[in-house]
């Protein structure tokens, strides 16, 4: 699974952007940049959105997830619901750990 700062540094190189430039055009500094890219940090949402929207890319796609992974989130979250996990369309931080904790029990029984 590729990280963010992986995506980021690709799409940057690919419009032979340097880091300077694309925090000039995000409004951040250069060393902000170099942190996401080494993976030291990560960006503000709203700063993830304006990447995404510079590049005409999804944030799904930035934070390394692809179908499958969307898929499998898709799933995870039916049967929560279906066994009565989760109260609304998303997960609450406390719904996910709940989900997270069931998933590694059935892992650790394999």
């Amino acid at each position: 699974m590729h990280l963010f700062g992986d995506r980021l540094k690709e799409l940057r190189i690919n419009q032979n952007l340097s880091q300077e430039k694309l925090g000039k055009l995000l409004g951040v500094r250069r060393s902000s940049v170099s942190n996401w890219e080494t993976n030291k940090a990560t960006p503000t949402f709203n700063i993830l959105t304006k990447i995404a929207d510079y590049f005409n890319v999804s944030t799904d796609y930035l934070l390394g997830l692809n179908q499958d992974d969307l898929d499998k989130i898709a799933k995870l979250k039916s049967a929560c619901q279906e066994a009565g996990l989760m109260a609304g369309q998303d997960f609450t931080l406390e719904e996910f750990e709940k989900a997270m904790m069931i998933v590694e029990t059935l892992r650790d029984k394999k």
